[in-house]
């Protein structure tokens, strides 16, 4: 039993005076490091990104809008125009100057006798300054 295996174990030796190593002084060289503070909000923007952005919306409009500078994404139901706008702005690093919002109710779909929904979506429409891209669309 390992509850017993515990108690039958003997204690180590004491190490001797002699036989330890004299601890080393900590270096006192200053290492150029990046600034906590830029991290942190490059995380917390990330995060927010995550959280808000599910994916990019992939169909032919989205495509044809993409030409004009309005991009297509996929949101999560609680997400908000303003969180939004910063979390495209955080990830892709363009200036967002328009955010629309359309809430998709999911359609009923009758499986046998059961009847049951598709899962409701939301979908933002974000327009970008004049003269920026986002490369969602390319290869598809």
């Amino acid at each position: 039993m390992a509850i017993l295996d515990v108690l039958k174990k003997k204690p180590a030796a004491a190490k001797t005076p002699a036989e330890k190593k004299p601890a080393k002084k900590a270096a006192t060289k200053k290492t150029e490091e990046t600034p906590v503070a830029s991290v942190k909000t490059a995380v917390q923007g990330n995060r927010l990104a995550n959280l808000v952005l599910v994916r990019p919306h992939v169909s032919e409009k989205a495509a044809r809008l993409a030409d004009r500078g309005t991009y297509v994404f996929d949101v999560t139901q609680n997400a908000e125009k303003i969180s939004i706008r910063k979390a495209v702005e955080s990830l892709y690093g363009v200036n967002v100057t328009d955010v629309r919002i359309i809430k998709i109710q999911g359609k009923p779909i009758q499986r046998g006798r059961r009847i049951s929904r598709r899962r409701d979506l939301k979908k933002a429409l974000v327009t970008l300054k004049k003269g920026q891209t986002i490369a969602l669309y390319e290869g598809v």
